[in-house]
Parts: C-alpha cells; structure tokens; sequence
C-alpha cells in the first residue's frame, strides 16, 4: 500500500480551498462513472414512486426469489409446474406473451436488489455529507453573522468602509427583506369544486 503523504490531509477541515476544489471535481467524476455502469435506469415522477408496487420489494422479493428458482428449466428443459404459470405470459413485459418468463424476472429481480444496495449505500454517503454540511455550517453561521452586524455597525460610521461593504450589506439586507415576507396563502378552491353538503332529509 503507497504511504500517505505527509502534506495529504487527513480530516477534511483540514482541506484547502484548491483541494476542495479537486475533490468536488473528482466526486462528481466518480457519481458519473456510477451512473455509466448502469445506463437506461427508469426516472420515476414523485407520484409514481409513491403507488408504485416496487416498493414491495423488500418484503416480496425474498419469496419471489424462491418461486422463480423452482419454476427456472433445470439442463435446459422446463417443468409441468413451470408451463402451469405461461397462463401469466402477457404480464411479465417480456418478448413472448405465451411463456411466463422466469429467467427474465429472475434477472430483473436480481438487478433491483442488487441496485437498492448500492442505493442504500449512496443515501448513507449523501446523508453522511449533509451531515457534515450542517456540521461545518454551523461553525461559519455563528461567527458570520457577528460579523455582519459588525460590518452594518462600520458602514454607519464610515463612508469609505460603506462603498466597499455596499455589496455584502445590500445582499444580506434583501435576504432579510425576503425572509421577512409574509407567506402566500393558498388560493380557496373553486366554489364548484367543493364537496356539497349534506342535505337534511325531511321528516
């Protein structure tokens, strides 16, 4: 294993901003690298991922594994049990609408697990990075904002340091003006839209 340099640093606090730099560039090299070992993944809507029945996966995909084990042609011939199943040919979004094709699901199964585990593993690296972002924010908010006040404080009592804080001061003075904005309401729904009410039935 090649030795660590001694100027490498070992604690990203410890980056400096060219190093950074190259780290971003670098990452996003690799996320790109990612997404090449696995072209023509599907891009669902957020409406799509919410009823989708894939996500049944982790618990209907250790039985399923199980079936298409048993129903998969053992030395190249298929089973009685296997062509009782071709009744679901035109399901499986295969090529041939009269087989049940098990080799395909299997595969296709065997590719959305194996794709959930490097999911998962990507999701703990983002949250594990905003973490740290929060975490290291933290740290230059604090400071940050005394030294906005500090420069409001200078700009009131010097011209020459106001024309140079100018730029700072007005930015921070419309993010406050924004942040301060009351939130629109929702528009009320059309009155033809809204459930009718019950009506009373006569006696």
């Amino acid at each position: 294993m090649p030795k660590q340099s001694v100027q490498d640093p070992t604690d990203v606090d410890q980056l400096s901003a060219a190093q950074i730099d190259e780290r971003v560039e670098k990452t996003l090299e690799h996320i790109e690298a990612i997404r090449a070992l696995w072209p023509g993944l599907e891009r669902l809507e957020e409406a799509q991922r919410k009823r989708s029945v894939g996500r049944s996966l982790g618990v209907l995909g250790p039985p399923l594994a199980k079936l298409f084990a048993v129903l998969r042609p053992r030395d190249g011939k298929e089973s009685a049990l296997a062509r009782s199943f071709h009744v679901l040919g035109d399901q499986d979004d295969g090529e041939d609408p009269e087989r049940f094709e098990v080799e395909l699901l299997e595969r296709r199964l065997k590719r959305a697990l194996a794709e959930q585990r490097v999911a998962d593993a990507l999701e703990d690296l983002a949250r594990h990075l905003d973490d740290d972002v929060l975490a290291t924010a933290e740290t230059v908010i604090g400071p940050g904002l005394a030294a906005l006040d500090l420069a409001r404080t200078i700009a009131r009592q010097n011209a020459g340091s106001r024309s140079i804080l100018a730029p700072v001061l007005d930015d921070f003075r419309a993010m406050t003006k924004q942040a301060r904005k009351p939130k629109k309401l929702a528009a009320p729904k059309d009155e033809a839209s809204r459930p009718e009410a019950p009506r009373a039935e006569p006696f």
